[in-house]
């Protein structure tokens, strides 16, 4: 239901934003947004630490799930501080012009600021997808993110209509974010049957300080996961805004709107799978069956979608563009080659989510960004969609491959049933 919302409110997004402030300020506008992705700090780890602690608390306090929640709202509170005093410092010596590049425009560390400060402040609310994640409500997490899609067109319409610079358009996106994410937090709240805003605005207290669980054993790979696979695509913008022009970071924007509510549908059929594999790696035989029909499924699923992309994408791609650049067929097809080799490993990476599964992944995804960054810098010579070949090369080569022989090798007992798997009401493993 979300993608086609999505997809649409996309479209009309940039369609506005560049009728309003042009090529260069949709570069900029697309490129201080995805800033954020950059940063290994997301939700620091919080989804896997809570999903395992929901899982495994049966007390009637629910001490670890408090404490748990506790934990992450805290990290993820210092961590918001950390990155809106980060970017106000950077703003206030005038370095946001020199790191944006090419997609720099004037009042760029005013802008950025804001947007520091923003983001900061949206960290702890994003807690509530965590919980949602945790409590097996992903249908209202995407149903949350169809509407920050509205409001955020909503706000940028507004904009456009005021004619504001584009730095208003880039704190929209952000100030759209933390609305979504409280409201969010309110319903998280009552499916866990916690305050969960009161929790997370409370962590930082010394009462809530005794109160923490650990999560680092699940939460610290996790991060590294999703850091590591952030960073190889995030960068992708600053690779082009430096060593190409603003026209390859719009036509490179032009194909990710697409990319993306595609690969957040992929997320949303993924994401049960994590609960479900969980209780089967306890049997005494891994499920290669099913899981090879789930590979399959999503193999098949990727290429309907990717045919699209390819099909409607220049077109629609264009004339969001307002036909000042001609978004072509290679930067949409790069896009749909990277959503089936994610596809092809989604079930597999699902299956290795245990606290052994995860240290795998993490090991895996750091070497794919370090090599889809190396590659990437030359094949951005090609245009838009050189950095994409890059990432579905890295991809392909050190997640794909080794997630799929780890999950299809010849079986040995997990930990759980060779006696080793350790659950505590302090600390658990998938």
């Amino acid at each position: 239901m979300t993608l086609p919302v999505t997809a649409v409110t996309n479209l009309a997004l940039a369609h506005t934003v560049v009728g309003a402030v042009g090529v260069p300020g949709y570069a900029q506008f697309a490129l201080v947004t995805t800033l954020p992705a950059v940063l290994p700090l997301t939700d620091l780890g919080a989804g896997a630490a809570i999903t395992e602690a929901v899982a495994h608390d049966t007390s009637r306090e629910r001490r670890l799930v408090r404490g748990a929640v506790l934990t992450s709202a805290r990290n993820l509170m210092c961590a918001g501080a950390v990155i809106a005093a980060l970017g106000v410092t950077l703003a206030l010596f005038g370095m946001w012009d020199t790191l944006l590049g090419e997609a720099a425009r004037p009042g760029s560390d005013l802008t950025v600021a804001v947007a520091a400060v923003l983001f900061g402040c949206s960290m702890p609310l994003g807690l509530s997808r965590s919980v949602l994640l945790a409590v097996n409500r992903n249908d209202v997490a995407f149903l949350l993110q169809g509407v920050g899609s509205v409001l955020l067109l909503a706000l940028v319409l507004l904009a456009a209509r005021l004619g504001a610079p584009t730095g208003a358009f880039v704190a929209a996106a952000f100030l759209s974010q933390c609305l979504v994410s409280a409201a969010g937090g309110v319903l998280a709240g009552r499916y866990l049957g916690m305050p969960l805003l009161g929790m997370t605005v409370g962590s930082v207290r010394a009462s809530a300080v005794r109160e923490r669980a650990p999560i680092a054993h699940l939460a610290l790979p996790m991060t590294v996961i999703t850091a590591a696979t952030a960073v190889a695509y995030a960068t992708d913008r600053l690779v082009l805004s430096h060593t190409a022009d603003a026209a390859a970071v719009a036509g490179y924007s032009a194909g990710a709107q697409f990319f993306a509510p595609a690969s957040s549908l992929l997320g949303a059929a993924g994401l049960p799978l994590w609960a479900l594999f969980a209780r089967r790696r306890r049997s005494p035989a891994a499920p290669r069956r099913q899981l090879a029909a789930f590979t399959v499924c999503f193999a098949a699923g990727s290429l309907v979608v990717g045919v699209g992309i390819v099909v409607l994408g220049p077109l629609a791609g264009t004339w969001m563009m307002h036909e000042r650049i001609q978004v072509g067929t290679g930067v949409m097809a790069a896009f749909a080659a990277l959503l089936f080799v994610q596809a092809v490993a989604y079930p597999a990476t699902m299956w290795a989510t245990d606290e052994a599964g995860l240290r795998f992944q993490a090991v895996a995804c750091s070497l794919m960004a370090a090599v889809n960054l190396a590659v990437s810098i030359p094949l951005a010579r090609l245009g838009a969609e050189g950095p994409v070949i890059g990432s579905v090369a890295a991809y392909a080569l050190l997640v794909l491959v080794p997630t799929l022989f780890r999950a299809f090798r010849p079986w040995t007992a997990p930990p759980s049933a060779r006696g080793h798997h350790r659950v505590s009401p302090q600390r658990s493993s998938p």
